[in-house]
């Protein structure tokens, strides 16, 4: 079987590891003109790193990200909410959450592919089913046919279009700006992600590396169609919240800051369609509420690769047909979980967030946790 993967970010770079792993023949497009190793951080569940460890066979990875172990919830005076381990009692996970720079976790995937495994400056065009293989032609008209397309090609997937035609992404209200600082303080922890809350906003930050004392940090607002915020504007919503939240924003650099609006899609629709086939931000993509993104996707290229190397009958569509009802029906559970806590902090009236309202939720989410692919 030869694969063609659209899409060069960390979930297409992850489901061609994962594939070569395996045995099967794949290769990587991306529109872009390079790698898309820019940006932020990036947070890892227990339940994807094991997955990571699968992929890279090695727990080498491990001293290349900061490892988290509590999810602290704080008021706007800093007083603690609510705490919740990551590796709760009774779910036997044996990894810890992990944050990662995304250009490290970037680097350290594409590092286990060839260099003609991935092939730059090839947007996808336009797709067409010819029975049992696909025509993919790209950019500049060069057309190939391979078994089997991916579409690993995030919110503005041009896999979506085809296998879902009309199916576009929604506004969910929220803009969000994120940053990266070399910031200490006795304030913030080493070993968990501490969240402010304020009036329908919050501040969430993950330590990237203990000894370089670097942070990320996550400001989401809604945007209420008015014109995004600044550092200045931030600093100004979130006034009241502890110093040093306020100086953490106010120290990081200007070009360490993205900021833009958040969009969504329900998982909803067909995620094959013939010999195209869909996982990852194309066909769900979710709020970083919990940061469970990235973890998802990679639930989604398992249960991909397993569908694919594992099945017996004749048909390739048997195979796309299990794997759509595994994780499609898994994806929306956890958008329902990321959902009920993203209204909760963003869409409720003030002072909700309390232990009572965040415990059900929590509770939820890790009765799915217990149904993971690993």
């Amino acid at each position: 079987m030869r694969v063609a993967i659209i899409g060069a970010g960390l979930n297409g770079l992850a489901c061609a590891v994962m594939l070569k792993r395996l045995g099967v023949d794949c290769v990587v497009f991306e529109r872009g003109r390079g790698p898309r190793d820019s940006g932020t951080g990036i947070y890892v569940w227990p339940q994807a790193m094991q997955i990571l460890r699968f992929v890279l066979g090695t727990r080498d990875f491990l001293s290349r990200g900061q490892p988290i172990e509590y999810l602290d919830t704080h008021d706007k005076q800093g007083r603690l909410i609510h705490s919740q381990p990551v590796r709760p009692e009774g779910l036997g996970l044996p990894a810890p959450a992990m944050m990662f720079l995304r250009t490290e976790l970037f680097r350290l995937l594409a590092s286990c592919l060839e260099e003609d495994d991935i092939h730059y400056g090839m947007g996808c065009e336009r797709l067409e089913n010819l029975g049992d293989q696909v025509r993919i032609t790209f950019s500049g008209g060069h057309a190939f046919d391979f078994d089997l397309a991916v579409g690993a090609d995030g919110v503005s997937s041009t896999t979506r279009a085809f296998v879902n035609p009309g199916l576009e992404p929604h506004s969910t209200g929220l803009v969000a700006s994120r940053g990266v600082v070399t910031f200490d303080s006795p304030l913030l922890h080493f070993d968990r992600c501490q969240i402010f809350t304020a009036n329908h906003s919050r501040v969430v930050t993950y330590p990237l590396s203990q000894a370089r004392a670097l942070r990320y940090w996550f400001a989401a607002y809604q945007h209420r169609d008015r014109p995004l915020l600044d550092r200045a504007g931030l600093l100004q919503l979130f006034a009241e919240l502890p110093a040093d939240v306020l100086r953490m924003i106010d120290q990081t650099p200007d070009e360490a800051i993205l900021t833009h609006k958040l969009s969504a899609l329900t998982g909803g629709g067909h995620w094959y369609r013939g010999r195209v086939v869909m996982l990852g931000d194309s066909i769900h993509a979710m709020l970083p509420t919990l940061g469970y993104g990235l973890t998802l996707g990679l639930e989604n290229g398992f249960m991909l690769a397993q569908a694919l190397v594992g099945h017996c009958d004749a048909e390739l569509e048997a195979a796309l047909k299990r794997y759509e009802i595994r994780a499609a029906r898994r994806s929306r559970e956890m958008l329902q979980v990321m959902d009920d806590i993203t209204r909760l902090y963003y869409f409720e009236p003030e002072g909700q967030v309390s232990p009572s309202r965040l415990q059900p939720i929590v509770q939820n989410f890790q009765q799915l946790a217990r149904s993971t692919v690993f």
